[in-house]
């Protein structure tokens, strides 16, 4: 029964599925104290994200490490063509395809990537790669768009700032006989490698650009409230403070929400539209409010609400805060790309 501070998490899988890159290549670097043919074991598409630390704030002015606009040596990224129908196809993206082979190799290094892989063509790993189907193909998906994207916005990658990325890895996996040991191990060619390190740069430009004028303030409030079962006990508690009840001692007293109740139904210091509070019912009634104000019964999927603000200011978005913003805004930008994309899936 509990709505106190019950953030909307956008959760690690969406972020990476959104930046689906070098999610190999990072544990490869990762893990250099693995035995061999164990690095880099978990081939879901996790990747270096600008996110890992809630405290990076994105720089409007500046660049991932080692990526170029428009440089003269760059590689481009393909040009979408036009392919005929859905023979050898997987799916098509805007017309670009996405072959058969490319996606039963994915999907193989997807499987070998698991904690204990079983070989892919036994019962166990046909039933794994039955599971991680639709993760693989839309992973794919998102990643052709972004490099449409990019392709779009003029986004390019020398081979330099390639060899650069891939250096530091094999450094970081302990050596070049580690990370060929890596390769084999995770049905991975140096050539698929250096694809993966090439959407990681491009994806992290993208990324900068999506959170470039992300507003770094907000206004934020102090709220407590109530909460009961029934419009009938809502009533009362109400009557009961219009006649000099105190607040918090009817929070400890009648609350229903074990959050909230000791404290006197404090649910402390929120923002608007940051996924604290679990009902936008309740975070609605609460940012109506001027400081020693009491809102009218607010009903909810929970119960029936009671709020009283307390406080109201503007202040930098905390760390948890930045984050779930930061996530949102990239989780609103992949899905609408996504809608914008023409997407035929055959597989």
């Amino acid at each position: 029964m509990c709505d106190k501070l019950q953030r909307l998490s956008t959760t690690p899988a969406l972020i990476s599925r959104i930046l689906m890159a070098t999610g190999a290549v990072l544990w490869l670097a990762s893990c250099n104290d693995a035995p061999s043919g164990q690095i880099g074991v978990t081939r879901v598409p996790a990747i270096r994200s600008t996110l890992s630390s809630p405290t990076d704030t994105p720089d409007p002015n500046a660049l991932q490490v080692g990526v170029t606009i428009n440089a003269p040596t760059a590689t481009p990224l393909p040009t979408p063509t036009s392919t005929p129908v859905s023979f050898g196809l997987a799916a098509r993206v805007n017309d670009a395809p996405i072959t058969l082979e490319q996606y039963e190799a994915e999907l193989k290094r997807y499987v070998a990537g698991q904690p204990n892989p079983p070989a892919f063509d036994s019962p166990e790993g046909q039933t794994l790669a039955s599971q991680l189907k639709d993760t693989v193909i839309d992973a794919l998906i998102e990643q052709t768009i972004i490099d449409q994207e990019a392709l779009h916005r003029n986004i390019e990658v020398s081979d330099a700032d390639i060899n650069t990325e891939l250096k530091t890895v094999k450094e970081k996996a302990g050596g070049e006989t580690r990370y060929q040991a890596w390769l084999l191990a995770n049905q991975q060619t140096d050539l698929d490698t250096r694809q993966q390190v090439r959407q990681e740069l491009i994806t992290s430009v993208l990324i900068k650009k999506v959170l470039a004028d992300l507003p770094q303030k907000a206004e934020y409030i102090h709220a407590y409230h109530i909460v009961v079962a029934s419009q009938f006990e809502a009533e009362e508690i109400l009557r009961e403070l219009q006649n000099g009840a105190q607040f918090e001692a009817l929070a400890q007293s009648k609350s229903i929400d074990d959050s909230t109740r000791a404290d006197g139904g404090d649910l402390d210091w929120f923002t608007r539209g940051a996924g604290a509070v679990l009902w936008t019912e309740v975070e609605d009634a609460a940012f109506a409010l001027q400081p020693g104000e009491t809102s009218p019964i607010v009903k909810s999927p929970i119960g029936y609400h009671i709020i009283r603000v307390t406080e109201r200011a503007t202040r930098d978005l905390t760390d948890t805060d930045r984050t779930y913003v930061q996530h949102e805004a990239l989780r609103n930008w992949i899905n609408q790309l996504k809608s914008n994309a023409k997407i035929e899936k055959y597989v």
